[in-house]
């Protein structure tokens, strides 16, 4: 199956996604990850306090080992993208990998495209810029895996520091592809709102 096919299965797959966290939460399930990240893209710099931003991951929603492995690719992309580390976040995108940029409402296409796109994000948010993040939560990641295809399903906050501090969030969905042993991402789709 092409990287097309794949993605346009896995659409069809987000209408079989149901998604009831206080669920889970009810149960006594609440789970809470927390990873402190660097952000300076020079990793022979010794970070100081000012250079961290937190991760969270709260009450990931596993329905198999599989589903697992696909939040934890999740999270090494959010840890790498937090990183200014677009060596390792491409070895996370499949080929034809696609987003939708809400600002411009454009499709964006390819490899390429798509880290072009995040290396202005990543400027933006740096430790030392304008507006640099201070922290990231995925919270109640759910992950779906149907053959060699997974979505995730969650809600985001980010909060921003720098002269005006804000919070957003977004509800995101993630289109994993399996490579070989490897988890790709295929498609994303966040639209941020100040919370």
């Amino acid at each position: 199956m092409n990287s097309f096919n794949k993605f346009a299965y896995s659409l069809t797959l987000l209408g079989l996604v149901i998604l009831n966290p206080m669920a889970n939460r009810a149960m006594g399930n609440e789970v809470m990850q927390t990873i402190i990240v660097g952000q300076s893209v020079d990793t022979a710099t010794k970070l100081d306090q000012t250079d961290l931003c937190k991760i969270s991951c709260v009450a990931p929603i596993a329905a198999d080992g599989d589903s697992e492995q696909v939040i934890e690719t999740l999270k090494i992309l959010v840890q790498a993208l937090n990183q200014g580390d677009l060596t390792t976040y491409e070895q996370y995108l499949a080929d034809g990998c696609t987003t939708f940029d809400e600002g411009n409402k454009h499709l964006i296409v390819g490899k390429q495209a798509v880290l072009d796109s995040l290396k202005d994000k990543m400027t933006r948010y740096r430790a030392d810029g304008d507006t640099p993040l201070v922290s990231y939560t995925i919270d109640h990641p759910y992950a779906k895996v149907t053959g060699d295809v997974a979505v995730v399903s969650f809600k985001a906050v980010r909060e921003i520091g720098g002269k005006h501090p804000s919070k957003e969030v977004c509800k995101a969905t993630d289109i994993f592809v399996k490579d070989g042993s490897k988890w790709k991402k295929l498609h994303y789709r966040v639209k941020w709102h100040k919370s």
